[in-house]
């Protein structure tokens, strides 16, 4: 392949791979399998859950307050907002719990996000521009869709939700061999439904950093991670941690080029044949069987679709 030209090499496109990105990249080339050849678009699109939908959820209002000016209170209640919410179909119980919270603390989630950007200098914002990076030798080129940028600074919105657990309200009282209810006033409680209050940690998540760290090499400005709960906040610069400062992102940016171009050489060995693909990443029977994070709320038919490849 020739780098100056910018071709996409042919082990990609054999393949119908036209470009990747920070989010396939660092995926468990099983689930990368799964997701880019057994599953269309449409169909991994539709494969959500509370802290996904709820995520984009925060986004929306987020960037619609910083690059349009709209109150917060306004964008939450709007048409836009309440439909997209009416919208969500949960997986199961527990996921519809969790999302209840999400749409319950959305505001405060919000708003500590809005509070950790005005740390940084007054900016006139833009949200979800397009970029496209090439990083030789990985043989194609990344597609970088960038949260917010203003005149100086780039970043990203981490929200960090809390999970739900049914802990009912009520305990057996033993001298009388019945059930008393407890009443203790809660926010974090719905019916038998609580919802924790997780802190933000002291340092930038691995995936996050090198997601900064690609979009720095499209952008060209200081980078920002604000992370944001309903309870706790903070955010990340390259003034208040050395993790953002260039040399460090120059690492994390060769850190994520290796994830790609491990996955890169299992498509020049498969040279686009689907089924020599398959076999280089087995399944985890294990996390299926489970109905572990990646597995969750994903219809039967798609597993027995992909468990055609792997017939003995």
């Amino acid at each position: 392949m020739n780098n100056n030209l910018k071709i996409i090499s042919d082990s990609y496109k054999k393949f119908g791979l036209k470009h990747t990105s920070k989010s396939t990249a660092t995926l468990p080339h099983s689930i990368r399998f799964f997701k880019k050849h057994i599953i269309s678009y449409k169909e991994s699109r539709e494969l959500t859950n509370a802290s996904l939908y709820g995520g984009q959820l925060a986004h929306i209002v987020i960037q619609e307050v910083l690059t349009k000016n709209i109150p917060l209170d306004d964008i939450i209640n709007s048409e836009l907002i309440q439909t997209k919410i009416d919208e969500y179909v949960p997986i199961h119980e527990k996921d519809k719990m969790k999302f209840t919270f999400i749409v319950k603390f959305l505001k405060p989630t919000a708003q500590n996000h809005l509070d950790n950007i005005k740390e940084l200098h007054e900016q006139k914002w833009r949200d979800e521009l397009e970029y496209t990076v090439w990083t030789p030798p990985v043989q194609t080129y990344w597609l970088c869709y960038v949260d917010l940028i203003g005149e100086t600074y780039f970043g990203d919105l981490k929200n960090k939700f809390g999970s739900a657990s049914f802990k009912p309200l009520v305990k057996k009282d033993p001298s009388k061999n019945s059930r008393k209810k407890i009443e203790k006033p809660n926010e974090n409680r719905i019916g038998d439904w609580v919802y924790s209050s997780p802190k933000i940690e002291d340092h930038i998540f691995t995936s996050d950093l090198m997601q900064i760290a690609l979009y720095k090499k499209a952008v060209g400005l200081k980078p920002f991670i604000s992370y944001a709960s309903h309870k706790d906040r903070k955010i990340f610069t390259e003034d208040n941690t050395p993790e953002l400062k260039p040399e460090n992102l120059d690492q994390a940016l060769k850190q994520l080029m290796v994830y790609e171009i491990s996955w890169q050489k299992k498509l020049e060995a498969a040279d686009g044949d689907l089924t020599k693909l398959a076999w280089l990443c087995p399944p985890d029977y294990s996390d299926i069987r489970k109905k572990s994070f990646w597995w969750e709320g994903v219809p039967r038919e798609y597993i027995e679709r992909y468990f055609k490849h792997y017939a003995v």
